[in-house]
């Protein structure tokens, strides 16, 4: 999504690397679970029904039924038919997000105050948009293979969502320049 939709959201999507199943009628599986607001989220897969499809949300004993509202190369935003407890979707419960949140929301208006930093930490050229994304291609491979084994996913789900939260922060920066 552009940056112009992200600022006319009504309410602040979380970011998060969460598995879950999603059914629909032509088509069900797994499903990650990127990004979650109040009335939304980005979901990632390799099948996934088409632009305004019904689907359901499964993780545990958590449940919601929306609609896709677009699609495209193996992603897909949702409109849920009824608001969602966000925090009830993390890995933790919620417990470090709402730092991580504020602390992305700073640094994507420009008010976080930067670590004070020493000439000596710049020796190397500064990297530019196209490192920025190949790191974050590295970490989405990394966590993709890591999501695969559902014992990893168990013990370091939390990890892997900070994993996606470096990537997507990443990813920002190279389509936003330095």
């Amino acid at each position: 999504m552009n940056t112009a939709t992200e600022r006319e959201r009504a309410h602040p999507r979380t970011s998060m690397f969460v598995l879950a199943t999603m059914s629909a009628p032509a088509v069900s599986g797994s499903v990650k679970i990127r990004n979650m607001s109040l009335h939304g989220a980005l979901i990632e897969g390799d099948a996934l029904p088409g632009v305004g499809e019904s689907l359901r949300l499964r993780r545990g004993e958590l449940t919601v039924a929306g609609r896709i509202v677009w699609r495209n190369a193996g992603r897909a935003g949702l409109r849920f038919e009824q608001d969602v407890e966000v925090s009830r979707w993390l890995p933790t419960g919620g417990s470090g997000q709402p730092q991580v949140d504020r602390t992305f929301h700073d640094l994507k208006s420009g008010t976080a105050e930067p670590a004070p930093q020493t000439a000596a930490e710049f020796k190397a050229p500064p990297a530019g948009p196209g490192d920025a994304l190949k790191v974050a291609d590295a970490l989405d491979a990394l966590a993709d293979a890591l999501s695969e084994d559902a014992g990893v996913v168990a013990s370091h789900a939390s990890r892997l969502q900070a994993l996606d939260i470096a990537s997507q922060l990443l990813r920002r920066f190279a389509a936003t320049g330095p």
